[in-house]
């Protein structure tokens, strides 16, 4: 049991290096990459959406699957959601919600920037 405890702490310390290494990203080309690695760290975990409807999604090789729908959502489009995010903040008027992110995928997108500290 001390082993599996053990483990969690390590997997834990390795999700909030990755978020921090996501929050200092200062150079576009990094980010991408970054912020899918905590993306991966963070599958099979348990989200919710902004109404709280629960899921979990799984990640194969750019892709991620929710276990709420069908289509997966890629790499490149949780990269446009941060700096959309991030722009906004920035300018001021920060995001609170999935709906102006207007981009597919959304409320899983949003459930997990927000899960991970990064929304």
């Amino acid at each position: 049991m001390e082993k599996a405890v053990e483990k969690e702490r390590e997997i834990q310390k390795e999700r909030e290096m990755a978020v921090a290494a996501v929050k200092g990203c200062e150079k576009p080309e990094e980010l991408g990459p970054l912020l899918w690695r905590v993306i991966e760290l963070y599958a099979g975990e348990p989200f919710f959406t902004s109404k709280q409807l629960p899921f979990t999604y799984t990640v194969k090789g750019r892709e991620l699957f929710c276990d709420r729908r069908e289509k997966s959502i890629t790499e490149a489009t949780f990269a446009r959601a941060y700096e959309k995010i991030q722009a906004a903040e920035a300018a001021g008027d920060p995001i609170k919600g999935p709906k102006k992110l207007c981009m597919f995928g959304t409320p899983y997108i949003w459930g997990i920037l927000k899960g991970t500290g990064l929304a």
